[in-house]
């Protein structure tokens, strides 16, 4: 283990408090098909897993988890943010962890020449393993699909049997298209046709409306009011555009921001370049797009590998995260508890602010350090 080199150092983020319902179990399966991949596929991977806010009644990540010894291709390193640092942020009497805070803890320490930024209930296909020991390319990002699966994974399987499993039990599909139940994006091309055409017009109707109100009906004191939401005629002819763009255009011209928070990949000095997620004391939601649309205004590369490519996603209880069928709980959980969070306006704002720095040749950087750089955080190898 002294002498290990990663070519790929693999970051997420968690904490034993059993979050979205059986959250160890959901994590042991992610561990154990990593090292098992790693192997089979003869790829240097180090795991980053960062115990943020740890409970102070229970184990530690790296007490609870059982991590397979003896693998000459997999190590895995555990990193404590205890909750003395996790207390100095807003809101952290409300969120035990701080998802893309945490994740840049990580991530600042990976010694891996390319940093995958995912989550702790993925399993990923052999077809991508296979992709990623053909070599990554510096200035890109790579993006994937993400299959949810159901979470009854009969337990004693193989790695291999699970992965079969897989594709017998996925409940939807997260693409470059938005997320989609398993049974339409099985429905092929007519169906994707059609949706694609009613998507169109529903945004085109939707700018007419936007900008005849602001032009024919809205008074002038409120227009001055709701100008951040309305936005100006030039910004919402760019994001008329850019949604046109993302519903019409090739997959491979499309910012994949669905469900990117679970598989982000660049090399480590492009997330050097970007220092990182934006390190905004907000509840998750949006901040990992908000890191694709940066990547993409600083002149990354975008490489949307194809379904083939996918990964998986155990499902966790309802209620914790975001899905399409609890994605209003969620929200009015958030607002009933007073926590702020990007909504789609704040993220059409931002995407406007890069596409001006771009034009202008300014670089698009929110932090300034990333990644807590003065902390000597507790860590564990195992």
């Amino acid at each position: 283990m002294t002498h290990f080199v990663p070519y790929l150092s693999v970051v997420a983020t968690s904490r034993n408090d059993d979050h979205g319902g059986n959250a160890l179990w959901r994590t042991q399966h992610f561990v154990r098909g990593l090292a098992f991949q790693a192997q089979a596929f003869q790829v240097p991977i180090e795991l980053i897993l960062v115990d943020w806010n740890p409970p102070t009644d229970r184990p530690s990540l790296a007490q609870a988890l059982e991590i397979p010894r003896d693998n000459p291709y997999f190590q895995c390193r555990f990193i404590q943010v205890p909750a003395s640092y996790h207390r100095q942020f807003r809101f952290s009497d409300k969120l035990p962890l701080f998802q893309y805070l945490a994740k840049n803890v990580g991530i600042y320490r990976a010694k891996g020449q390319y940093v995958l930024a995912t989550n702790i209930d993925i399993l990923f296909s052999d077809t991508l393993m296979a992709f990623l020991k053909k070599g990554l390319e510096p200035g890109n990002v790579y993006r994937v699909d993400r299959f949810d699966i159901e979470a009854d994974i009969p337990d004693g399987l193989s790695f291999p049997k699970i992965l079969k499993y897989t594709e017998n039990h996925i409940i939807r599909v997260n693409t470059v298209r938005g997320t989609q139940d398993f049974q339409e994006f099985k429905a092929g091309v007519l169906k994707h046709a059609l949706k694609t055409f009613c998507r169109s017009v529903r945004v085109l109707i939707g700018y007419g409306l936007k900008n005849f109100t602001y032009y024919i009906t809205m008074p002038a004191f409120l227009r001055q009011r709701q100008q951040r939401r309305l936005g100006s005629p030039y910004k919402n002819l760019l994001s008329l555009l850019f949604n046109l763009k993302q519903i019409v255009f090739p997959s491979s011209l499309v910012l994949h921001t669905c469900a990117c928070g679970d598989f982000t990949l660049m090399s480590k000095k492009d997330w050097e370049v970007l220092r990182g997620y934006p390190e905004w004391e907000l509840y998750s939601w949006h901040i990992d797009s908000v890191l694709i649309y940066q990547a993409y205004h600083n002149g990354l590369k975008m490489v949307n590998l194809d379904s083939t490519h996918a990964i998986y996603h155990i499902e966790h209880g309802k209620g914790s995260g975001w899905t399409p069928e609890g994605a209003n709980a969620l929200f009015s959980r958030l607002d009933k508890n007073g926590i702020s969070y990007l909504d789609d306006d704040d993220l059409e704002e931002l995407h406007f602010q890069q596409f001006q720095n771009q034009k202008l040749g300014i670089r698009t950087v929110y932090n300034e350090a990333w990644g807590a750089p003065e902390q000597n955080f507790s860590e564990e190898l195992v």
